[in-house]
Protein backbone atom coordinates (compact mmCIF):
# COMPACT_ATOMS: atom_id res chain seq x y z
CA UNK A 1 0.00 0.00 0.00
CA UNK A 2 2.84 2.44 0.69
CA UNK A 3 4.23 1.89 -2.77
CA UNK A 4 0.82 2.61 -4.33
CA UNK A 5 0.51 5.85 -2.39
CA UNK A 6 3.92 6.99 -3.69
CA UNK A 7 2.89 6.36 -7.28
CA UNK A 8 -0.36 8.33 -6.78
CA UNK A 9 1.56 11.26 -5.27
CA UNK A 10 3.88 11.38 -8.30
CA UNK A 11 0.93 11.31 -10.72
CA UNK A 12 -0.82 14.10 -8.85
CA UNK A 13 2.32 16.19 -9.00
CA UNK A 14 2.60 15.75 -12.79
CA UNK A 15 -1.05 16.74 -13.39
CA UNK A 16 -0.89 19.85 -11.22
CA UNK A 17 2.58 21.00 -12.31
CA UNK A 18 1.13 24.14 -13.95
CA UNK A 19 -0.31 25.42 -10.65
CA UNK A 20 1.97 24.05 -7.92
CA UNK A 21 5.64 23.24 -7.51
CA UNK A 22 6.23 19.83 -6.01
CA UNK A 23 8.89 19.00 -3.53
CA UNK A 24 9.62 18.07 0.00
CA UNK A 25 9.78 20.28 3.00
CA UNK A 26 13.03 21.91 1.83
CA UNK A 27 11.81 25.52 2.11
CA UNK A 28 11.56 25.98 -1.70
CA UNK A 29 9.18 28.72 -2.90
CA UNK A 30 5.95 27.41 -4.37
CA UNK A 31 3.43 29.03 -6.72
CA UNK A 32 -0.02 29.82 -5.37
CA UNK A 33 -2.49 27.20 -6.71
CA UNK A 34 -4.90 28.59 -9.31
CA UNK A 35 -2.83 31.78 -10.08
CA UNK A 36 -0.21 32.40 -12.73
CA UNK A 37 3.11 33.88 -11.75
CA UNK A 38 3.66 37.45 -12.99
CA UNK A 39 6.83 38.35 -14.83
CA UNK A 40 8.41 41.60 -13.63
CA UNK A 41 8.59 44.22 -16.44
CA UNK A 42 12.02 44.87 -17.88
CA UNK A 43 13.58 48.11 -16.75
CA UNK A 44 14.53 50.58 -19.50
CA UNK A 45 18.19 51.29 -20.00
CA UNK A 46 19.54 54.69 -18.99
CA UNK A 47 20.03 57.32 -21.66
CA UNK A 48 23.52 57.30 -23.17
CA UNK A 49 26.03 59.90 -22.02
CA UNK A 50 26.89 62.17 -24.96
CA UNK A 51 28.70 64.92 -23.02
CA UNK A 52 32.13 63.76 -24.20
CA UNK A 53 31.09 61.88 -27.32
CA UNK A 54 33.21 61.97 -30.44
CA UNK A 55 31.43 63.87 -33.24
CA UNK A 56 31.37 62.66 -36.84
CA UNK A 57 29.92 64.86 -39.61
CA UNK A 58 27.90 63.74 -42.59
CA UNK A 59 26.71 66.20 -45.23
CA UNK A 60 27.40 69.90 -44.59
CA UNK A 61 25.93 72.64 -46.80
CA UNK A 62 26.44 76.38 -46.45
CA UNK A 63 24.48 79.06 -48.31
CA UNK A 64 22.32 82.15 -47.93
CA UNK A 65 18.59 82.60 -47.46
CA UNK A 66 16.35 85.59 -48.12
CA UNK A 67 14.55 86.72 -44.96
CA UNK A 68 13.05 90.11 -45.97
CA UNK A 69 12.44 92.48 -48.88
CA UNK A 70 11.81 96.21 -49.05
CA UNK A 71 8.89 97.99 -50.60
CA UNK A 72 9.15 98.68 -54.33
CA UNK A 73 10.68 102.13 -54.79
CA UNK A 74 9.91 104.06 -57.98
CA UNK A 75 12.17 106.94 -59.04
CA UNK A 76 10.74 109.04 -61.87
CA UNK A 77 13.01 110.52 -64.51
CA UNK A 78 14.21 113.99 -63.62
CA UNK A 79 13.24 113.76 -59.95
CA UNK A 80 15.52 113.31 -56.98
CA UNK A 81 13.59 111.84 -54.07
CA UNK A 82 16.65 112.06 -51.83
CA UNK A 83 17.06 109.57 -49.05
CA UNK A 84 14.37 106.89 -49.08
CA UNK A 85 13.61 104.94 -45.90
CA UNK A 86 13.32 101.22 -46.67
CA UNK A 87 10.95 99.14 -44.55
CA UNK A 88 11.59 95.39 -44.20
CA UNK A 89 8.78 93.02 -45.18
CA UNK A 90 9.12 89.54 -43.68
CA UNK A 91 9.63 86.64 -46.11
CA UNK A 92 10.82 83.75 -43.92
CA UNK A 93 12.17 82.96 -40.47
CA UNK A 94 15.28 80.86 -39.97
CA UNK A 95 15.61 79.33 -36.49
CA UNK A 96 18.73 77.65 -35.19
CA UNK A 97 17.96 74.12 -33.98
CA UNK A 98 19.45 70.70 -33.32
CA UNK A 99 17.34 67.57 -33.79
CA UNK A 100 18.67 64.20 -32.63
CA UNK A 101 17.47 60.69 -31.92
CA UNK A 102 18.57 60.84 -28.27
CA UNK A 103 18.61 63.19 -25.31
CA UNK A 104 21.49 65.08 -23.75
CA UNK A 105 23.10 66.20 -27.02
CA UNK A 106 25.81 68.79 -26.12
CA UNK A 107 24.68 71.69 -28.32
CA UNK A 108 27.68 73.92 -27.64
CA UNK A 109 30.16 71.15 -28.43
CA UNK A 110 28.32 70.27 -31.63
CA UNK A 111 28.26 73.90 -32.82
CA UNK A 112 31.92 74.43 -31.87
CA UNK A 113 32.90 71.27 -33.75
CA UNK A 114 31.12 72.45 -36.90
CA UNK A 115 32.65 75.93 -36.67
CA UNK A 116 36.10 74.35 -36.40
CA UNK A 117 35.36 72.07 -39.34
CA UNK A 118 34.42 75.09 -41.49
CA UNK A 119 37.46 77.12 -40.41
CA UNK A 120 35.88 79.64 -38.01
CA UNK A 121 38.10 80.67 -35.09
CA UNK A 122 35.38 82.21 -32.92
CA UNK A 123 31.71 81.40 -32.20
CA UNK A 124 29.80 82.16 -35.39
CA UNK A 125 26.60 80.14 -35.55
CA UNK A 126 23.57 81.15 -33.51
CA UNK A 127 22.63 78.95 -30.56
CA UNK A 128 19.52 76.72 -30.76
CA UNK A 129 16.28 78.66 -30.37
CA UNK A 130 17.64 81.90 -31.86
CA UNK A 131 15.62 83.08 -34.86
CA UNK A 132 16.07 85.75 -37.50
CA UNK A 133 12.69 87.31 -36.65
CA UNK A 134 14.06 88.89 -33.45
CA UNK A 135 16.92 90.45 -35.37
CA UNK A 136 14.67 91.69 -38.16
CA UNK A 137 12.37 93.47 -35.71
CA UNK A 138 15.28 95.58 -34.46
CA UNK A 139 16.90 96.21 -37.80
CA UNK A 140 15.95 98.42 -40.72
CA UNK A 141 17.07 97.95 -44.28
CA UNK A 142 18.46 101.46 -44.11
CA UNK A 143 18.16 104.53 -46.26
CA UNK A 144 19.13 104.76 -49.91
CA UNK A 145 19.72 107.75 -52.16
CA UNK A 146 19.12 106.66 -55.75
CA UNK A 147 20.71 109.92 -56.98
CA UNK A 148 17.93 110.59 -59.42
CA UNK A 149 18.49 107.42 -61.46
CA UNK A 150 15.08 106.53 -62.86
CA UNK A 151 13.60 103.08 -62.43
CA UNK A 152 12.10 100.74 -59.91
CA UNK A 153 14.25 99.37 -57.14
CA UNK A 154 14.06 96.75 -54.38
CA UNK A 155 16.35 95.84 -51.49
CA UNK A 156 16.83 92.34 -50.10
CA UNK A 157 18.07 91.15 -46.70
CA UNK A 158 19.46 87.69 -46.04
CA UNK A 159 21.52 85.57 -43.66
CA UNK A 160 24.03 82.78 -43.98
CA UNK A 161 22.54 79.35 -43.29
CA UNK A 162 24.28 76.05 -42.51
CA UNK A 163 22.64 72.61 -42.59
CA UNK A 164 24.51 69.52 -41.45
CA UNK A 165 24.01 65.93 -40.32
CA UNK A 166 26.10 64.30 -37.60
CA UNK A 167 26.65 61.25 -35.40
CA UNK A 168 27.68 61.13 -31.74
CA UNK A 169 29.52 58.12 -30.33
CA UNK A 170 27.86 58.15 -26.91
CA UNK A 171 28.54 55.75 -24.03
CA UNK A 172 26.36 54.01 -21.47
CA UNK A 173 26.48 54.48 -17.71
CA UNK A 174 29.03 51.67 -17.38
CA UNK A 175 31.31 53.27 -19.97
CA UNK A 176 30.45 50.75 -22.68
CA UNK A 177 29.99 52.06 -26.21
CA UNK A 178 26.37 52.10 -27.37
CA UNK A 179 24.64 52.71 -30.68
CA UNK A 180 25.59 56.14 -32.06
CA UNK A 181 23.09 58.98 -31.76
CA UNK A 182 22.29 60.60 -35.11
CA UNK A 183 20.96 64.10 -35.74
CA UNK A 184 20.86 67.25 -37.84
CA UNK A 185 21.77 70.86 -37.22
CA UNK A 186 20.44 74.06 -38.79
CA UNK A 187 21.83 77.44 -37.84
CA UNK A 188 22.33 80.92 -39.24
CA UNK A 189 24.92 83.69 -39.01
CA UNK A 190 25.82 87.16 -40.29
CA UNK A 191 23.70 89.28 -42.58
CA UNK A 192 23.68 90.18 -46.25
CA UNK A 193 22.07 92.87 -48.35
CA UNK A 194 21.47 93.41 -52.05
CA UNK A 195 20.07 96.27 -54.14
CA UNK A 196 18.37 95.51 -57.45
CA UNK A 197 16.85 97.48 -60.28
CA UNK A 198 13.84 95.95 -61.96
CA UNK A 199 14.68 95.06 -65.54
CA UNK A 200 18.20 93.91 -64.69
CA UNK A 201 17.59 90.26 -63.84
CA UNK A 202 20.00 88.63 -61.34
CA UNK A 203 21.50 85.28 -62.28
CA UNK A 204 19.63 82.19 -61.19
CA UNK A 205 21.11 80.71 -58.04
CA UNK A 206 21.74 84.08 -56.43
CA UNK A 207 20.06 84.23 -53.03
CA UNK A 208 18.47 87.63 -53.84
CA UNK A 209 16.97 86.44 -57.15
CA UNK A 210 13.97 85.32 -55.12
CA UNK A 211 13.36 88.92 -54.01
CA UNK A 212 13.53 90.17 -57.60
CA UNK A 213 11.02 87.59 -58.81
CA UNK A 214 8.56 88.42 -56.03
CA UNK A 215 8.72 92.23 -56.00
CA UNK A 216 9.55 93.49 -59.49
CA UNK A 217 6.44 93.79 -61.73
CA UNK A 218 6.46 91.49 -64.75
CA UNK A 219 9.37 89.45 -63.42
CA UNK A 220 9.51 85.81 -64.53
CA UNK A 221 11.48 83.03 -62.85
Amino acid sequence: MKANRSVWAVATCLVAVFVVSCGGGDGATRSVPGKRSRVAPATSSASPDCSKAAIRWGEVTVGRKLIAVSQLVTVEDGRKPGWVELAPHHVRTVTSRIEAGGTGVPARRVLASLEKRLGYDSPTFKRPGTSTSARLEKEELGRVDFLGHPGRFVEAAGVGVVDASFALDCSGTNGATVTPVYGTLTSWYGNSGASMKCGIVPDKGKWFREAYDMVCPGAHS
